[in-house]
Parts: structure tokens; C-alpha cells; sequence
């Protein structure tokens, strides 16, 4: 998964850039993360997973000004595009760093954030072993993640343009809005779950063909010699109906009261 979908920002930044412009939502997600962050004032924060760090990047100018935050990510590629959206911003500093084994030491962060990338991770209760351990007895671990019919409509599109598609995109099926708390209650006896409005309208076929390819199914199942006749058949529909509606769901989990008798 590394060395194929995240070795670089490529990937990552065609999808951002889909939910950014056709959003149905009046408010964004970057937005939406940062409402939900403890203030950071005179606290340090460690966050797994970080990729191009766009969270960070378009939330820079609201962290407090004595904030200490490391940004960590598996990917070289990921951070040299992290690095390069937040230099000269002595808050920040980056590890490249295996979210399973972190180089921390116990009860030393305030709170830790896992976005959009457990579902990745080929251990996910060792990361979260790892995160209640490096946690303090009053940090907060934050998670964001799909729901289990997140973007179900492009999965129908893709299946009814390739038949081999067939299914739905199980990326984030390892920990989503519906299994997550279970596995986060293992390390923490606190959950909260908090759901983000908002759908997708696209009225552009060139920018879904472009998420559509940076998805690692998509690569799999469809040659890239379809990119073509795959614009063709978005934008057949989008010229029919003035848009593609992709309906959403996405949301955060707050995590607290790490579970120190069970740290390894």
C-alpha cells in the first residue's frame, strides 16, 4: 500500500480535491477536524498518519501559537509534500515513523489523531496500543473515518461501467463509523462518535475519472486505457441529469480514559 497508492501525495490529493470543490456542505472538513480538536495551547499533539498534511496546512493560522505537533506518516513522499505546505513553522516537525512501533515515550502526548488511515495499517490494535500508551491519563485520541456506505453511488457507476467492479469499495471496511468503536473500546473507556454532513454534486467528469483512478480497486480491476471511455460515461450521465449526486459518510471518533492496565 505504501510503495504503490501513498509513495507520493498524488493519490491522496485527487481525492481531496473531489470532496473539496463539489461539496454539498456549508461547512469543510479541515473545518470540521479542527471543531473537534481540544485547544492546544501549551500542549503537545502527535498525529499518525498525517499524509500531505492538508488538515494541518489549511488550519494553520488557529493553532495556538505554543503548540508542539508532530506529524508522522509511513511515507517518505507523504511528508516531503507535509514539509514543504508547513515550512518555516517551528510548531510542527515530522518522523517518518511505523504507526505500530512508536518511538515515544509512555504518557508523553495530549492528544493523538488518526485520520483517515487505520483502516490502512496492517495492525490496527497495535496501533491503538500504541496511541493509549503514549497518551496521557487525560488525552484524547481522535479518529476520523468512512461509514460502511460511504460513496456506495460511485461504486454502482464503476460496476455499471465495469462489470468486474462489481461490490462495493472496501477500503475502509477494517475500521469505519460502524466497527470502529468496538475496537477503539479495547484501549479506551470513552467513545464519542461524531458524524459530518454533506454530500457530493459533480459536475465535472474529468474529476471523478481522476478519484476514480486513485483508488487501489479501481487500479486493480480497470485497465488504464479506460480513462477515456470512462469520461465519456460520466459525463453522458452528467449532461442527462446536470450532475452526480455521491452521497456520503464520514465522521470522527473521540477516544478518552486510555486504558493504562492494558498497555503492552
Amino acid at each position: 500500500m505504501r510503495t504503490v497508492q501513498y509513495r507520493s501525495a498524488e493519490n491522496l490529493n485527487d481525492r481531496i480535491q473531489l470532496h473539496k470543490r463539489f461539496t454539498t456542505s456549508n461547512q469543510g472538513w479541515e473545518d470540521f477536524v479542527f471543531s473537534h480538536l481540544p485547544q492546544l495551547n501549551g500542549k503537545r499533539l502527535l498525529a499518525l498518519g498525517c499524509g500531505n498534511a492538508i488538515q494541518w496546512r489549511v488550519n494553520r493560522q488557529r493553532f495556538a501559537a505554543d503548540a508542539e505537533i508532530i506529524l508522522t506518516d509511513l511515507s517518505e513522499g507523504m511528508l516531503q509534500e507535509a514539509r514543504a505546505g508547513l515550512v518555516g513553522d517551528v510548531r510542527f516537525t515530522f518522523r517518518c515513523m511505523d504507526a505500530t512501533r512508536l518511538d515515544f515515550e509512555d504518557a508523553s502526548f495530549d492528544v493523538v489523531t488518526a485520520n483517515h488511515m487505520l483502516y490502512h495499517v496492517p495492525d490496527i490494535a497495535s496501533t491503538l496500543a500504541e496511541s493509549a500508551r503514549v497518551l496521557k491519563s487525560d488525552g484524547v485520541m481522535m479518529t476520523a473515518t468512512n461509514g460502511a456506505n460511504h460513496m456506495a453511488d460511485l461504486d454502482g457507476l464503476l460496476a455499471e461501467f465495469w462489470h468486474a467492479f462489481e461490490g462495493t469499495n472496501t477500503m475502509s471496511e477494517r475500521f469505519n463509523l460502524q466497527n470502529g468503536a468496538k475496537q477503539l473500546h479495547e484501549w479506551f473507556s470513552a467513545v464519542e462518535k461524531r458524524l459530518y454532513s454533506g454530500d457530493l454534486w459533480v459536475t465535472e467528469a474529468q474529476a471523478l475519472v481522476d478519484y476514480a483512478f486513485s483508488m487501489p480497486r479501481v487500479q486493480q480491476l480497470i485497465p488504464s486505457e479506460q480513462k477515456e471511455a470512462m469520461h465519456v460515461f460520466f459525463q453522458a450521465r452528467i449532461d442527462r441529469l446536470g450532475g452526480i449526486q455521491i452521497r456520503k459518510e464520514t465522521g470522527l471518533f473521540l477516544a478518552s480514559q486510555p486504558k493504562k492496565a492494558q498497555r503492552k
